[in-house]
């Protein structure tokens, strides 16, 4: 049996087996360690980059959220501005509309006092003219006679 070369050849084996496990087992687990750390380093990498992204959402949402309220902060302001010009438009219209209005009545007054006042005038001299035509046709008697009684009537309305 130890001259049988198949012997020898097991036994070269077996030992070339065991002698080669360690080396192998250590390469692979080696190998592997190196795996499992580069695995963990990348999910370390990750869940780094998850938590940046999540920071940077989170204030990104919180910008968001302040421009929100800035712009309606904006409207509303812009709307109560809106507002009061609109209220001073339609006070200062009301007020000018009043104005003209009240110029406007008191020009009517001035025609009015001015068209009576024509009116007066174009009576008074179209009775002077009628009454001048009436006296230049009476007779000398006739134009006392009516001289006399007017001053009468006269005298009797003071």
């Amino acid at each position: 049996m130890f001259e049988d070369p198949k012997f020898w050849l097991l036994v070269s084996f077996i030992l070339f087996v065991i002698l080669m496990i360690k080396p192998f087992k250590s390469m692979l687990i080696g190998g592997l360690d190196q795996k499992i750390e580069e695995i963990k380093s990348n999910i370390n990498s990750s869940l780094s980059s998850f938590s940046d992204s999540e920071t940077k959402l989170k204030e990104a949402e919180k910008q968001t959220a302040d421009l929100d309220n800035k712009i309606q902060e904006l409207l509303n302001s812009a709307k109560s501005q809106a507002e009061t010009i609109s209220k001073n438009i339609v006070d200062k219209t009301a007020q000018a509309i009043s104005s003209k209005e009240k110029n406007s009545l008191e020009r009517i007054k001035q025609i009015e006092i001015s068209a009576i006042q024509s009116i007066k005038n174009q009576a008074s001299i179209e009775l002077n003219s009628m009454i001048t035509n009436y006296l230049s046709n009476l007779s000398d008697s006739d134009r006392n006679k009516v001289l006399e009684k007017s001053v009468s009537d006269f005298k009797s309305i003071n």
